[in-house]
């Protein structure tokens, strides 16, 4: 009795184990498929992009500072323009930063750190190379002021 309980047993945990392996080798299959889809779009306005930074970034701005740091796929500048003590606007660009990943960072933290006036912010999740590195440059610019 107690042989055929613990094979029950074990086969009931050999089927518990594959029903949830299968269901987790399907699903990262399926995010692969899903992601360039979305990801080919953005790349054309991404391409707009650095041009448009890149003309902004040619003409200095009264009270803007800029410094660069290491990112997760190359540099990463920002320019931080400021009146007083105060963070008026931050801009990032890093053109080498992973798209949907770094990216993101790129996007979603210098608007972050404008609203808190520090850099004392939560950092992208999954970006955490990237978002150091424009909190890294936020500070050396505000320091070389």
């Amino acid at each position: 009795m107690k042989k055929v309980s613990l094979l029950l047993a074990i086969a009931l945990m050999m089927f518990s184990v594959a029903a949830c392996s299968s269901k987790e080798a399907a699903a990262p299959a399926a995010e692969p498929a899903e992601k360039p889809a979305v990801e080919e779009p953005a790349e054309k306005p991404a391409a707009e992009e650095p041009a448009k930074e890149a003309e902004e970034a040619a003409a200095p701005v009264e009270g803007a500072l800029t410094a660069t740091a290491k990112g997760f796929g190359g540099d990463v500048t920002v320019t931080v323009v400021v009146d007083g003590d105060d963070i008026v606007s931050v801009e990032a660009i890093g053109d080498s930063e992973t798209n949907g990943i770094g990216s993101n960072a790129i996007e979603q933290l210098p608007a972050l750190i404008a609203e808190a006036d520090s850099t004392e912010v939560d950092g992208v999740s999954g970006a955490t190379v990237t978002s150091n590195a424009i909190k890294e440059a936020v500070n050396a610019a505000l320091a070389s002021k």
